[in-house]
């Protein structure tokens, strides 16, 4: 990472509050796309499709058969009924995989297996329930139209059509599409590659036995279950002590790997703030505060023009901070479209109390009960209890202004977990 020539450092630490709605329009305008490349199909499940990808040909590029039986001109079986049957002589056979061994004339009938390809002179397909087969011949017992049971060439997709359109998240299906047309890779926004560093000298981790005074790493984790679900690629960049330079030569060393930086710690007003003294006189960092609860120390900016989130460092601003603010810039950066939660209104089950002055995001249990939705804390609103989260399934938005949301209002909760029936 090269010296920026013109740092830039803003520190709204003492400030005023800032919105959330502000903050969050400032970061996505600040965060852009990622270049596309091309990605070998198994690569690009789940990416953001680049461009329009575009059918070479037709398919299927043959017809072939939709049922095992026997090919058969239309007009050879027009009449034919049980108790008058048509006899046609069997020419040959239609094999999956191969040409047909003959064609199909007048008073002819070829044997064809499913997907095998229909001989020429054929224009239908007799199942073999409706069929008697004798030695050298097949008696046909009902009639059946032109078309019947026939694949069409084209009957999927036509040549120069769009296979799958660009702004697509590409799923199983839009793989196998892209493979049977002779696709192998597509061009794709790539995955975020995304450096996760946890500042704090009171950090071990997980494994290791704590001496008095020191607590595990949790945020790193909490970050990458939420990179991975979000469709980013982490790499836990470890824990960096309360040391200015630390940081700085970690974030260096994992600059060549990382579309983004995520550090948690570091950014609240305090003598040991080491993100806001690593990056003093670095890059573009930009530090505030966000009227919302939990999570209002925040800081983002642009190092060497790669963004850069720093997080406080309680566990459960940290989730709540990616949930409103990265996930969605990252989402962007990875070409989506859709990079918000959904929210669902909900009737709250009991009080939620909180300050007056901030947004409050409230972990709550979301269960659907006599046609509608209801919500109740997962406890105490302290943002060091992280076993409120875990059994969330989503945040409810108490708004500024508002100290007390009653039991039996409604509220606006984002999901951030599937909603499961009756639980």
């Amino acid at each position: 990472m090269a010296e920026p020539g013109a740092a830039a450092h803003h520190d709204h630490g003492g400030g005023e509050l800032r919105t959330v709605e502000e903050v969050r329009a400032s970061i996505l305008d600040r965060v852009g796309v990622l270049a596309p490349i091309e990605l070998p199909l198994q690569e690009a499940w789940g990416c953001v499709l680049a461009a329009d990808m575009i059918a070479g040909g037709d398919m299927p590029a043959f017809s072939s058969s939709a049922m095992d039986g026997f090919a058969v001109r239309a007009e050879d079986v027009s009449e034919a009924t049980s108790d008058s049957p048509a006899s046609l002589r069997i020419a040959g056979h239609s094999l999956i995989g191969h040409m047909p061994e003959a064609t199909v004339g007048a008073g002819e009938a070829v044997r064809i297996a499913t997907g095998a390809p229909i001989p020429a002179g054929a224009d239908a397909i007799v199942p073999i329930e409706y069929c008697v087969v004798r030695e050298a011949d097949v008696l046909v017992i009902r009639s059946f139209p032109e078309g019947a049971s026939v694949r069409p060439v084209g009957q999927d997709v036509r040549s120069g059509e769009v296979l799958v359109p660009e702004g697509r998240r590409l799923a199983g299906p839009d793989l196998g599409l892209l493979a049977s047309s002779g696709r192998n890779s597509a061009l794709v926004h790539p995955r975020a590659r995304v450096a996760v560093l946890s500042t704090g000298d009171e950090l071990v981790d997980p494994g290791r036995q704590t001496a008095f005074g020191q607590v595990r790493d949790a945020n790193a984790y909490t970050l990458f279950g939420g990179l991975r679900d979000a469709g980013a690629t982490p790499y836990l960049g470890g824990i960096i002590p309360d040391d200015p330079e630390a940081l700085k030569e970690a974030v260096l060393g994992l600059a060549v790997r990382a579309d983004c930086f995520i550090s948690s710690g570091g950014v609240s007003v305090g003598e040991r703030d080491v993100v806001k003294k690593a990056f003093f006189k670095r890059g573009d960092v930009d530090f505030y505060k966000v009227a919302m609860q939990p999570g209002m120390p925040q800081g983002f900016g642009r190092l060497d023009d790669v963004p850069y989130f720093g997080l406080p460092g309680n566990p459960v601003s940290v989730f709540v901070s990616f949930e409103v603010f990265i996930r969605p810039a990252l989402l962007k950066m990875m070409g989506r479209r859709d990079i918000f939660r959904p929210h669902i209104m909900t009737t709250l089950d009991a009080n939620i109390s909180g300050p007056r002055d901030k947004l409050q995001f409230a972990r709550v249990r979301v269960w659907r009960e006599g046609g509608e939705w209801h919500a109740v804390p997962t406890g105490p609103s302290a943002s060091n209890l992280l076993s409120t989260v875990s059994r969330a399934n989503g945040l409810a938005l108490i708004p500024l202004g508002v100290d007390t949301a009653p039991a039996g209002s409604q509220v606006r909760v984002m999901l951030f977990r599937a909603l499961e029936e009756g639980s």
